[in-house]
């Protein structure tokens, strides 16, 4: 029995502290301000539950579990004692009775005549936030960069969502492994409901914003079947450029949405009775002047432009959840990810959002009439597939030969919409002229801190102009509005950027061949950004149709450093051209690079692997790097990386086996994996063909270099046990369509990619066909 009143008593006291919570949300008071009154000179009130005093009324409360007719008489004797009490000092006294359960008519009336006011505290939230009423005017508003596929409305039909394969990235609210974990949409959504922090990650294009409109959806339904769950407040981050702070984020959202009056809102989210997404944390900015020299500045201008978002994350009322959703490569880290938003030391769950799968892409096709399957180079993102249905373009999709690689793809793709543009009735510009300025203005964005762009009016015209030397007439202007690629922006007026990262990627892949091929002559943008993988494979691809090898790359390097070293890009270019010289080395049977003691300075680059092509003689100083991969003898190849800062050095578990040497002690490394090499895959406890198997996959789908010669797989591997079985694996890879073989050069299928993941994760415990096969190699 009194455990059973133990547990009634806390079960009240924690009921009491919740009610005077939301009271000082809602009368906008400090916290603490709201605390019991105690009357030690009044025998019948002795105590209230709670008092607020305000300039012009003083508020008195008593809070309850129960529902007896007698409690109920007995607080409201309470409340009219205590007025007697507060009118000697108040301007005005308002008395309330909140309560966890509905009452009876009976206890209401007896209240009322007591002029008390009566009300659940589910009532008394509703009172000062109508979340019915936000749901209503949310639900008409747009969502990121949702649109209808066929109409590029923003008003989406119900059944607009297919399924995306979602993974845990990692989880730090718990010490089980949970990374590759898959994680469905309704985990997600109980998540938020009990209170935890979630962060999806997610390619340019894949749907973050449909999945952020479903979980809104979901929550919103779990709010209308019981109103004590939370309201889903959502925002779009691209609206709120400049704002530190949350309180006037949130009122500038419902003013936005139309919801009156604005500041409950606020009251409500800090009382909290809502849970937060927020989407789109890679399309808000800060005005930041750009300084190459510093090695940080990106990573600062990043974390300027989300105050507001940390201003959130800090002011979290207790047990509110928050979503927060973004694009996959925004951060240079983890680690980078955890600051900006505010959540180092916290306890969050990372989330990878993948492309469709093949059920999903084709039931995502056969929704809007379209039943034949996609080919294996196009990427399976909703924003793409969106754009090609809207623009009737899935014909010249289907008939393009994947086989032969990303650039041969992308080539032959842009080549057929660029000539698709150029002959429709009202196009004044032909198709070598839509393709060169759509190259120069994708090039340009390079330049810009979001990637994708914004792109401006100005800014089309002037790229037409500096393709063709003509001022940009009124057809001109009209076409180039419409250039495909190029989608609306809402957070600014007039302005584009560009529907896909790979479309983007190849288009500036592109644009630096045709630098590199005329040796960068009048080259103005000054990047921000390492060129891409994905443009690294266009721009070999184009200088490969041209004649150019690895030796053409490195000489055009020297050239720009040794030429003009001072020019603004410089560096960068040059630190380009050495990405892709590296990139031909290792799709070639090349195996080393001297550079004869070059310097690169203060520019970007992506991955630096010196496992399979040996780097001689360079120095990398004031650089930024999002991988490098250490090799057994890179103490002896001269290479130097001087106040840099490394994301992430595969090879090593630790400062400690970095050499001073290569990474020297002034330069900074986020993180290390000693476990995601070749050499480890080598070491691992299982058969040799297994060794082969997991070799192949990674470089080919985790290692920069795109597509390799088969010769190329042989390279690194000293095990002959291990080397026997290349050739066969690479032959059930093939049967299986994990790689397509064209001129002895082995590329990847990128459709496979979500089971090569799973097979990597846990290559002894993954149910595969090919995984079986593989094992079953004699």
């Amino acid at each position: 029995m009194c455990e059973i009143m133990s547990s009634n008593y806390k079960a009240n006291m924690s009921f009491e502290a919740e009610v005077r919570r939301i009271a000082e949300a809602v009368w906008n008071l400090q916290p603490g301000q709201c605390q019991p009154m105690h009357y030690p000179n009044d025998p019948v009130v002795r105590e209230i539950d709670g008092i607020a005093r305000l300039r012009d009324i003083t508020h008195l409360l008593m809070v309850t579990t129960s529902t007896r007719l007698d409690k109920v008489k007995d607080d409201c004797k309470k409340l009219l004692s205590a007025e007697r009490i507060e009118q000697t000092q108040a301007a005005a006294v308002s008395k309330w009775l909140i309560t966890e359960n509905q009452l009876d008519a009976q206890h209401i009336e007896h209240a009322r005549k007591q002029n008390v006011q009566t009300l659940t505290l589910a009532q008394f939230q509703r009172r000062f936030f109508d979340g019915a009423k936000y749901l209503s005017l949310r639900r008409k508003a747009p969502f990121g960069s949702a649109r209808d596929p066929l109409t590029d409305s923003t008003s989406l039909p119900d059944n607009t969502y297919v399924p995306l394969p979602m993974r845990v990235g990692f989880d730090t609210s718990t010490t089980k492994p949970m990374t590759g974990r898959e994680i469905t949409l309704d985990q997600i959504c109980t998540r938020i409901l009990a209170g935890d922090i979630v962060v999806l990650k997610a390619p340019f294009g894949s749907g973050k914003s449909l999945t952020t409109r479903e979980i809104f959806k979901k929550l919103a339904a779990a709010h209308t079947k019981d109103t004590t769950k939370s309201v889903p407040l959502t925002l779009n981050l691209r609206e709120h450029w400049g704002e530190d702070y949350c309180d006037e984020m949130l009122d500038r959202h419902a003013r936005s949405i139309g919801y009156t009056p604005r500041e409950d809102t606020v009251v409500a989210w800090r009382a909290g009775m809502c849970s937060l997404l927020l989407d789109g944390f890679d399309e808000v900015a800060a005005q930041s002047v750009v300084r190459t020299e510093n090695k940080n500045f990106m990573r600062e201008a990043r974390r300027r432009a989300l105050t507001g978002v940390r201003d959130f994350t800090q002011k979290l009322p207790a047990e509110v959840g928050i979503f927060i959703c973004g694009r996959d490569q925004y951060f240079d880290s983890d680690a980078e990810l955890a600051s900006a938003l505010g959540l180092t030391g916290r306890k969050f769950i990372a989330v990878d959002l993948g492309e469709f799968d093949e059920h999903s892409a084709n039931e995502f096709l056969r929704r809007h009439g379209i039943n034949q399957s996609l080919p294996d180079w196009l990427p399976r993102k909703p924003l793409l597939m969106s754009y090609l249905l809207r623009h009737d373009l899935f014909n010249q999709v289907l008939s393009i030969d994947g086989t032969k690689g990303f650039g041969n793809a992308w080539d032959a793709f842009l080549e057929a919409i660029c000539t698709r543009e150029a002959s429709l009735e009202r196009s004044v510009m032909e198709s070598t002229t839509v393709r060169a300025v759509l190259e120069r203005l994708a090039f340009s964005v390079r330049a810009k801190a979001n990637g994708t762009g914004p792109i401006s009016g100005v800014d089309l015209a002037e790229a037409y102009t500096a393709e063709t030397g003509q001022s940009a007439g009124e057809g001109v202007l009209a076409q180039l509005q419409r250039l495909p690629g190029l989608a609306q922006r809402d957070a600014e007026s007039g302005t584009r950027s560009f529907v896909d990262f790979d479309m983007l990627a190849a288009l500036q892949g592109g644009a630096f061949a045709n630098h590199v091929l005329t040796s960068f002559r009048d080259v103005k943008t000054v990047p921000l950004a390492a060129l891409s993988e994905q443009a690294q494979d266009m721009a070999a691809y184009i200088l490969g149709k041209n004649g150019a090898t690895a030796d053409t790359l490195q000489s055009v390097c020297s050239q720009l450093l040794l030429s003009s070293p001072h020019e603004r890009g410089t560096h960068q270019y040059a630190a380009d051209c050495l990405s892709l010289a590296i990139r031909f080395a290792t799709q070639s049977d090349r195996t080393e690079l001297n550079l004869h003691g070059l310097t690169i300075e203060n520019a970007a680059l992506d991955r630096i692997s010196l496992d399979e092509v040996t780097l001689k003689n360079v120095t990398f100083r004031n650089c930024t790097v999002r991988e490098v991969q250490l090799a057994e003898s890179v103490i002896k190849q001269g290479v130097t990386f001087s106040s840099c800062l490394v994301s992430r050095v595969i090879g090593a578990s630790n400062r400690a086996g970095v050499p001073i040497s290569v990474i020297s002690e002034d330069s900074e490394i986020e993180t290390f994996d000693n476990m995601s090499t070749n050499n480890a895959v080598l070491k691992l406890g299982v058969p040799p063909q297994m060794k082969a198997f997991l070799t192949i996959l990674r470089k080919l789908y985790k290692q920069a270099g795109g597509g390799r010669k088969v010769a190329a797989f042989s390279r690194g591997i000293n095990h002959q046990d291990v080397l026997h079985y290349i050739n066969p694996v690479l032959a059930i890879l093939q049967r299986h369509q994990f790689v397509s073989v064209f001129n002895s050069v082995v590329h990847p299928v990128r459709r496979q990619s979500g089971r090569v993941e799973a097979i990597l994760a846990a290559p002894t415990l993954v149910e595969d066909a090919v995984v079986t096969e593989v094992r079953n190699l004699e």
